[in-house]
């Protein structure tokens, strides 16, 4: 048994102007960068420093996929926890 079968993400959006969004238990995300594509993060990624875009955050935290507009700004992964800060 790999030691990430049971992981799961941590996912915090922190606007500078305040409101945070946090998910919990997700299995499955999907980011897009600045570039114009697209990122899928899974438990056990390595840690990464990145610029996003506005746009969709496709997540899973069981069988369907969701998703939540935000704002461009900077994602960090460390140890399962995936951070975007975002200027609005």
């Amino acid at each position: 048994m790999s030691k990430h079968s049971d992981a799961r993400l941590l996912v915090e959006v922190l606007a500078v102007g305040g409101g945070t969004l946090q998910l919990e238990n997700v299995t499955n995300l999907q980011v897009r960068l600045e570039d114009g594509s697209w990122m899928g993060i899974r438990p056990g990624h390595a840690p990464l420093i990145a610029a996003t875009s506005d746009g969709d955050l496709q997540y899973s935290t069981g069988e369907e996929m969701q998703a939540v507009h935000v704002k461009a700004g900077i994602l960090s992964i460390a140890d399962n926890i995936v951070s975007i800060l975002t200027t609005h």
